[in-house]
């Protein structure tokens, strides 16, 4: 999701903050499960499924659904998590083999030892498609996984039978915007940024100090609250919150994501610019949400300059494939695969019989 001057909102709390893709800060809530898939969405994603070794000893936490070929593989946003994925996995998984993962330090993956950046999580991947994932798969990326997952894709093109981004974060973002909506405002978004970030550096001295899991943090912006109508998912949510492996593994892909240098550049923006820009005639759908939401404190001009921007962004990720479609999905906020399910498993789909073809 999109915050700050360039960047994308992490989805778990009440005074939702920054991440990598100056998002819309609509509807993030988790209350979208349907009635009665609590019990489904506890015992899918919130318990280990497979813990597999990457790069030594560290491990992931795979959560698969279905059989067959070829796979889908899902990369959820900043702070979120698998479950993010509910209401499209199972679906997709009555088609082939649909498989979400932990970003190290996330839900039951273990941390890094460096940081958390755009670098690290494309390799991360690679080891883990290595290990689990014979044949191509098709990424499914959202937000900031929306950005890896290009990345992933123009660095290891013959791994991949399609791509589909979620309202990505995409590289550059943060100085597109900045241009876009002029210096006055850019500055605006650039402090609201800098609160966010000082607010998960807090949230990860308060991690480690065992103390968001204290009566007196029951408040605390670090966790989901108030508590969302779907309890499984909040309780999800909150048992990762309360750990320092994950805020420390939030604290540092924001600040990898957003921070920019004195060219307006930021560390994922140079990683990025180590890997190849073109994705040949691979099958790659952007969708992009169109409900109208936007930054805070921005007037109607400057909204409808940022929504520009961003959608040219996500037009140029389309471009690098001579097979690749760039998607406004109405009545959707940045959480897409949330609000408007039916579209992302429709375009999975069709991408999938592609690939079949």
């Amino acid at each position: 999701m999109r915050s700050g001057a360039g960047a994308t909102p992490v989805r778990r709390r009440s005074h939702l903050f920054a991440g990598v893709v100056l998002t819309v800060l609509l509807g993030l809530s988790t209350g979208h499960a349907r009635a009665g898939a609590q019990g489904f969405v506890a015992e899918t994603y919130g318990q280990p499924h497979q813990l597999v070794a990457v790069r030594g000893t560290r491990r992931l936490n795979l959560v698969c659904l279905g059989q067959g070929t070829p796979t889908v593989v899902f990369l959820s946003g900043l702070g979120s998590g698998t479950f993010d994925w509910r209401r499209v996995q199972p679906a997709v998984g009555r088609l082939t083999r649909a498989c979400a993962y932990d970003r190290a330090g996330y839900g039951f993956s273990d941390p890094l030892d460096g940081p958390a950046d755009a670098d690290n999580a494309r390799s991360d991947l690679h080891a883990l498609l290595r290990a689990t994932m014979p044949g191509r798969v098709i990424l499914v990326g959202h937000s900031l996984g929306g950005l890896y997952a290009t990345l992933y894709a123009e660095a290891y093109p013959k791994d991949l039978a399609g791509l589909v981004l979620v309202d990505p974060a995409f590289p550059g973002q943060t100085r597109a915007i900045a241009r876009a909506v002029g210096p006055s405002a850019a500055r605006k978004l650039a402090g609201w940024q800098a609160a966010q970030i000082a607010m998960q550096e807090e949230c990860v001295v308060l991690a480690r100090r065992g103390l968001l899991s204290t009566p007196a943090e029951a408040g605390s912006a670090c966790l989901d609250n108030p508590a969302n109508a779907d309890s499984d998912v909040h309780r999800d949510i909150n048992r990762e919150a309360i750990t320092a492996a994950y805020e420390s593994a939030v604290e540092s892909e924001l600040r990898n994501a957003n921070l920019a240098d004195a060219s307006g550049r930021t560390r994922d923006d140079l990683e990025a610019a180590r890997t190849r820009a073109s994705l040949g005639s691979l099958p790659v759908v952007v969708l992009t949400h169109g409900d109208g939401s936007g930054l805070p404190g921005l007037d109607a001009g400057q909204l409808a300059r940022e929504a520009a921007a961003w959608k040219a962004g996500h037009d140029a990720i389309a471009r690098l494939s001579s097979d690749g479609a760039s998607i406004v999905v109405p009545q959707a906020g940045h959480f897409i695969q949330l609000d408007q399910p039916g579209i992302v498993i429709e375009q999975i789909a069709r991408i999938l019989a592609k690939a079949r073809r």
